[in-house]
């Protein structure tokens, strides 16, 4: 069963989604919050696995809280589900560790799919918004992480991962094909984010654009 908090002003907005994840069995919503600090209140005593996250909030916005729950609750998967798709948006969002940006408009399906993606561990973008990754990525302050070559810096099997984190794959994906256990390929992203000196899985995605691999 996948646990989900809604953060989101409008009160239509929360009826709709509750209506659409009420079509999958797996998902049970937990709590609502109508701004960032009325979700932080809720997560003092329960957290989700999955929030979604309107980015346009009064209080405290989505990108504000976003960077707040990561930092508190690492573990919450985040998914921005907005109506807005301005680089500013996107590119706060992935840089402060939301696990997903999806449009609100994109259907009950790819709504519960970003959900359960997630929860494997993969970073979902809504298709929309994908030729917009380019200038996330030159957003990113990478100058100082630029290198010519991971070698030296991580070990054989962090290399692996990350070869797999390259071709897409989620946790339980990396984990299958390097015959890892899920918590064993955490621990090798968390030891791979610490040495490159990144916050964020998004921030190691859109690094491995900038670096050299010797496949």
């Amino acid at each position: 069963m996948i646990t989900i908090i809604i953060a989101d002003d409008q009160d239509i907005i929360r009826e709709g989604l509750k209506m659409i994840l009420s079509l999958d069995d797996n998902v049970k919503i937990i709590g609502e919050a109508e701004n960032g600090k009325q979700l932080l209140e809720i997560l003092s005593f329960e957290q989700p696995d999955v929030i979604l996250m309107d980015i346009r909030m009064p209080v405290m916005d989505g990108i504000e809280a976003t960077a707040v729950v990561k930092r508190l609750y690492p573990n919450v998967k985040i998914i921005i589900l907005t109506t807005f798709d301005e680089d500013e948006y996107l590119f706060g969002s992935l840089k402060n560790g939301a696990d997903g940006y999806v449009m609100k408009d994109s259907g009950s399906k790819a709504i519960l799919s970003a959900i359960q993606g997630a929860c494997l561990g993969s970073m979902i973008l809504d298709s929309s918004i994908s030729g917009k990754t380019v200038n996330v990525i030159s957003g990113f302050d990478t100058s100082k992480k630029v290198i010519e070559d991971l070698n030296g810096i991580l070990t054989p099997r962090e290399l692996d991962v990350v070869k797999q984190l390259l071709l897409g794959k989620n946790n339980h994906d990396i984990g299958e094909t390097l015959f890892l256990t899920e918590g064993t390929v955490k621990n090798y992203i968390s030891h791979i984010l610490s040495k490159l000196e990144l916050s964020s899985r998004a921030e190691l995605l859109v690094y491995l654009q900038n670096v050299h691999l010797d496949h």
